[in-house]
């Protein structure tokens, strides 16, 4: 994931790497420059667009089951590692937030990129996440069985100037979310 600036060399902000992590703006460029001259490259080269004001990648919806390739692709760029707050491990999971039994879409703003241990924790009973856009931010809030909350937003894309209300895990300053006690 590279900005249309970086990509024609107006900025030099790095790029991230799917399922690797952030590169150089000038590894990107290569990158993209050798897949585009190489007919067996198997690399595609895809737009995506963000919300005007926060900067998020704008969602996809979908009517199936499953999210379809191109979805699951979107929420694993978006996402970048296990949405769970507490976690960063890699994500090897695309699942509904609020599951499709109970009436959650099978869309951008349910699904949730996680890693199979968290993906599975989550389906415990008593345990409840529910996913949001807030003005274009995706954010997502789990509630554990205790009634403790941890919420969780996307990260900024790279090469973003935009200055978004919300915090993401990975700019707070610490790994660990902001824990709200239960109400009694």
């Amino acid at each position: 994931m590279l900005s249309d600036q970086s990509l024609w060399g107006q900025d030099n902000a790095p790029a991230v790497l799917d399922g690797y992590g952030p590169i150089p703006a000038s590894v990107a460029q290569r990158l993209v420059r050798d897949a585009v001259v190489d007919e067996r490259a198997l690399a595609t080269l895809r737009r995506l667009y963000r919300h005007p004001k926060s900067g998020s990648l704008v969602a996809m919806e979908s009517r199936s089951r499953f999210f379809p390739r191109g979805l699951a692709g979107f929420i694993g760029i978006r996402d970048r590692t296990c949405r769970t707050p507490y976690c960063d491990a890699p994500i090897r999971h695309r699942d509904h937030a609020t599951p499709r039994n109970r009436g959650g879409p099978t869309s951008a703003t349910n699904g949730l990129g996680e890693c199979e241990r968290c993906n599975y924790a989550k389906e415990a009973p008593d345990w409840r996440v529910v996913a949001d856009d807030e003005n274009g931010t995706h954010t997502a809030e789990f509630v554990t069985p205790t009634g403790a909350r941890y919420r969780s937003t996307a990260p900024p894309l790279p090469g973003d100037h935009w200055s978004p209300r919300l915090k993401s895990k990975s700019e707070s300053g610490s790994r660990w979310p902001t824990y709200t006690p239960p109400k009694r």
